[in-house]
């Protein structure tokens, strides 16, 4: 049987394409598409639905025992969008959990390890303070640990006194309604960025091919255009 790698591989062949193209339409470096295809990491599920898109073949195909033993535990996909008010009504239509929150997220600048990425960040949300740290592995597993903080100030100092600079500030709103009490919606509005809709599966019951065969089932039941997937983080939005 192929392995994921391979399949990308022979996918990204029949469809006449260099891996600098592939790269091109997925917005990552050719040195990611090599890792790939020499199975030295996976990808994420929103470059599994890009891919599937590009390939125009279906996303289940794609998958091996390889991508489910190292999936992180989180299911969710992110889409950047024009206009978010076709989708936003019908849930609103079909839900009555919403909860509107604003929040500022401050970003710290981290050592750069090889080995992961990490991400630092103090959300205020509302008028609550979260210290939130993340450690993206190159299996593309995740380790998120998060605690609420009562004094944002003194904080701030002893993270500067430990040597780690400010990276920047993102603002949003954000409208988030939990429909059929498993997958949140999230709809950002962006300061100077622009609009997002994050879906996250909040509770993994079945295997992770039947919840992504479940998630796919929403997409489609809404209409949602998988080629507005990405996976740009919003603190990468501050290094551009």
């Amino acid at each position: 049987m192929n392995s994921l790698g391979e399949k990308i591989k022979k996918l990204r062949l029949e469809n006449n394409l260099t891996q600098e193209m592939l790269a091109d339409k997925l917005f990552v470096s050719n040195k990611t598409i090599s890792s790939w295809e020499c199975d030295r990491t996976i990808p994420d599920i929103n470059m599994l639905f890009k891919l599937s898109g590009i390939f125009h073949c279906n996303l289940y195909s794609l998958l091996d025992q390889n991508y489910y033993n190292n999936i992180p535990l989180e299911i969710e996909i992110k889409l950047k969008v024009d206009d978010n008010k076709r989708l936003l009504n019908q849930l609103k239509d079909k839900s009555n959990n919403i909860k509107e929150v604003v929040e500022k997220d401050i970003y710290f600048k981290m050592p750069i390890k090889k080995e992961y990425k990490e991400t630092l960040r103090i959300r205020k949300e509302n008028d609550l303070y979260i210290l939130s740290y993340k450690k993206e592995n190159t299996d593309k597993t995740r380790d998120e640990f998060e605690t609420i903080i009562d004094n944002y100030e003194n904080l701030e100092k002893i993270l500067l006194n430990l040597g780690l600079e400010k990276k920047g500030v993102i603002e949003k709103k954000r409208t988030k309604i939990l429909y059929k009490n498993k997958y949140e919606f999230a709809f950002d509005e962006v300061k100077d960025i622009g609009r997002f809709i994050e879906i996250e599966v909040k509770n993994i019951e079945y295997s992770h091919i039947e919840e992504i065969n479940k998630l796919m089932d929403i997409l489609n039941e809404f209409k949602i255009d998988i080629n507005l997937i990405t996976d740009k983080k919003y603190n990468e939005y501050l290094e551009d």
